[in-house]
Order: structure tokens, then sequence, then C-alpha cells
């Protein structure tokens, strides 16, 4: 019985590391929260409308915020967040030309299709009527966009960069087993 003894102490020590822990847990989520809030608000700094067109003609609108999103080697595009959660956002291949937002920078767009958004120009024709026209959209940038997805789908990894994880695992695999045996021989020995 001496000999698990010595595992009641380090049984409390886990406990109480666990306990810690536990308690920890609400304050990191609540950082998090904080940190993704605060990031959205300075990624999504413009108003988008969407008008969704419907049968008969009606219109349906949506707002939501929308931003520029940088990449790294690339150049950056235009993400419409539609909803609260991460994975619900569009990325657009064109970005909307800033002479086209109204005074609280929001962005018109016409859904036609399930991907497919047009920029609208927002004019006021007399005091109570306004109408929507359609913008041209940049192709350059667009085309510039696919390509770079094109080139990234494309681009291939060396084998040494797929197999090198594989074969480190297997030597550090080989030498702790090798390490064991010396020590269970010099141990019994």
């Amino acid at each position: 019985m001496a000999f698990f003894d010595i595992y009641k102490e380090l049984g409390g020590g886990v406990l109480g590391v666990l306990k810690g822990v536990l308690y920890m847990i609400p304050v990191f989520i609540l950082i998090g929260i904080i940190i993704a809030h605060f990031r959205n608000k300075a990624v999504y700094k413009y108003k988008v409308r969407i008008f969704k067109v419907r049968e008969n003609g009606k219109v349906k609108e949506l707002n939501c915020k929308g931003g520029y999103i940088g990449r790294r080697n690339s150049a950056p595009f235009f993400r419409i967040k539609l909803g609260k959660w991460w994975w619900q956002y569009r990325d657009l291949n064109t970005t909307p030309n800033p002479a086209f937002m109204d005074e609280e920078d929001r962005v018109y767009f016409k859904q036609i299709d399930v991907d497919t958004y047009v920029q609208l120009k927002r004019k006021f024709i007399k005091e109570d009527e306004i109408e929507y026209a359609p913008v041209e959209s940049d192709i350059k940038y667009g085309t510039i966009l696919s390509v770079q997805k094109i080139k990234e789908v494309l681009r291939t990894e060396p084998t040494w960069k797929r197999i090198a994880p594989y074969a480190t695992l297997i030597t550090l695999a080989l030498i702790f087993v090798i390490a064991y045996a010396m020590l269970m021989k010099n141990c019994s020995g």
C-alpha cells in the first residue's frame, strides 16, 4: 500500500490544477468573444444594403455589414457579412466603387442569383423618388482575383514537405524506443 500513497499527493495537485482550469474557461471564452467583437468592428466598417428580387418584381431588402479583407501575397477583396456567425458571409470577386457609396458609407447591391451581386448607385429624381442604377464593375480586379485563386489551386508542394512531418515522427519514435530499451537494460543489469 505504500506504493499507492505516493499517488495520493499527486492526485490532489492534479485536482487543484483542474479546478483552476475549470474556473478560467469562462474567462477565456469571454476574452475570445470580446476580441472577436472588436475585430469585426474593425474589419466590417461599411453598411451594405442588398436588394433581392423576388417573384412579380417584388424586392426584399437585407441590411448587413461589409469590409475589405486583406490577404498576404494577394489583392484584398470585399466580404459581406450576412449574419452574426463567422460562417455567414459572401466574398465578392469585385470591390465596390467608393464613388457610389452614400454619406453613411453604405454600399447598395442587387442580388441577381445566388453568388452574383451588382453594385447600384442611388439617384434622387424628385423629392420623394429614388432610383437605383447598376454600376459597371471592375472586371480587371475580378480577373486578378480569379487568376490568383487558380494559381493557388494549381500550386504543388514538393514531396519532401508532405513527407517531412511523418518522417520526423517515425524518427523520434525510433529514438525513444531505443532510449527506453537502453534504459531498461541499464536498470536491470
